[in-house]
């Protein structure tokens, strides 16, 4: 998906995917979810033939089913909202977060960095704020329109690094419940499943930043 604005600059170039993908290899999380991730929660969901081995098992098998929902009708992962007044979240792999994060930029018209996260955090998971951020330093179409950039001096916004993205993190806090279950439950898998083999890279089970 490369997406326009209206006049016609690509919001995120070749080179800067390229570079999203070295930024998630040196910065693994595991907020993010790689295809073999999904494909193990999906498991839980819709196999009525995969049975829980033990009581650890059980409870693993448990959570997932009270974190995660599959939707069938629109064939879509959805994370589970926390209160009543929040919604599903879409489950995005790591494969998608530069379409997805592209999609809502585009939608809000180039919003800033706020805004642009609003809009991915209320509607999908498995996207950091720094992910965020990290690509929105890369939009064409803002980088070419001052009134687009976000704010803050030219000489912050080159000088952030990715230990700087990291510690913005800290300030959405609302997952880590749910991120250190979710390391044990994958963790487990790859211990009793090591044919399965997840991506080292972007293992769940790989730790928070």
């Amino acid at each position: 998906m490369a997406n326009t604005s209206s006049n016609n600059v690509v919001t995120f170039t070749p080179d800067t995917r390229a570079e999203f993908l070295r930024y998630l290899l040196e910065n693994p999380n595991n907020r993010r979810l790689s295809q073999t991730d999904k494909d193990l929660l999906m498991e839980w969901l819709t196999n009525p033939d995969k049975r829980p081995s033990s009581q650890e098992e059980f409870s693993r098998r448990n959570y997932v089913r009270k974190t995660f929902a599959w939707n069938e009708e629109t064939q879509t992962l959805l994370a589970v909202a926390k209160k009543d007044e929040d919604k599903n979240r879409i489950v995005v792999t790591e494969d998608k977060i530069v379409d997805i994060v592209e999609l809502v930029h585009n939608t809000n018209d180039h919003g800033g960095w706020d805004a642009t996260w609003k809009g991915v955090s209320t509607s999908y998971y498995g996207i950091l704020r720094s992910d965020v951020i990290f690509l929105l330093k890369q939009c064409q179409h803002c980088r070419e329109n001052p009134l687009k950039r976000p704010k803050g001096s030219a000489a912050t916004l080159l000088n952030i690094q990715p230990t700087d993205l990291q510690a913005l993190e800290l300030i959405d806090t609302g997952d880590i419940q749910y991120d250190n279950a979710m390391s044990n439950i994958l963790e487990n898998e790859i211990m009793e499943n090591p044919a399965r083999g997840f991506d080292q890279r972007t293992d769940f089970a790989s730790g928070r930043e």
